[in-house]
């Protein structure tokens, strides 16, 4: 399922909004009106790939399992965000229920 597909589906959701990051589209989890939202996911266009924050953990488990690979835009990674290449946007929709299963744990 395409980024757009799957982001649609998931703005369905209570919480769930369209918003943006770095003057990206993104997706935020808003814990209630007054919260400033966790970030959950974006499409990173310059390497094809959509970017999910999960735990450290996970972001180290998805680079093991070659799914995912490390994101590092300003020369530092970062430890909760990963990036999904397009070779498997089938999966798109799961890893971005994963993201809000992270933001809501984190709100």
């Amino acid at each position: 399922m395409s980024y757009d597909e799957a982001a649609k589906e998931v703005l369905k959701i209570d919480g769930v909004e369209a918003s943006t990051m770095m003057g990206t589209p993104c997706l935020r989890y808003f814990s209630s009106p007054n919260s400033k939202g966790e970030f959950m996911a974006m499409m990173f266009d310059k390497e094809d790939s959509l970017i999910i924050k999960v735990s450290p953990e996970r972001v180290n488990d998805l680079i093991a399992e070659g799914s995912g690979r490390e994101f590092n835009f300003t020369k530092k990674r970062f430890k909760e965000w990963v990036l999904i290449p397009s070779e498997f946007e089938a999966d798109y929709l799961a890893y971005l229920r994963e993201a809000l299963d992270y933001a809501r744990a984190s709100a």
